[in-house]
């Protein structure tokens, strides 16, 4: 039963590692309740308690200046337009 026990902690412990895993989850997080004597609704274990998939890296800023850099010099070419200033695109 530890051993069970313990495994549902390190399940529950870390959700994300889980999140396609939902019952999984779910299963880990009854057998911990179980385990101390606690009754558990399944129902009210809703999506608001797990954690949301973590959103993908953002770019660091100097490519991302480099990026809009690029289509405004590619707007301004198609336009005519000529920059002027030294911080101009």
């Amino acid at each position: 039963m530890q051993d069970i026990t313990q495994t549902a902690r390190q399940i529950a412990g870390s959700p994300e590692d889980h999140l396609d895993e939902i019952h999984l989850f779910t299963s880990a997080w009854a057998t911990m309740k179980a385990a101390r004597g606690q009754g558990f609704n399944p129902a009210r274990l809703g999506p608001q308690h797990l954690i949301d998939r973590p959103a993908p890296t953002p770019e660091p800023t100097e490519m991302v200046l480099d990026r809009v850099g690029d289509k405004v010099r590619a707007i301004m070419e198609c336009r005519g337009l000529t920059a002027t200033g030294k911080r101009a695109a």
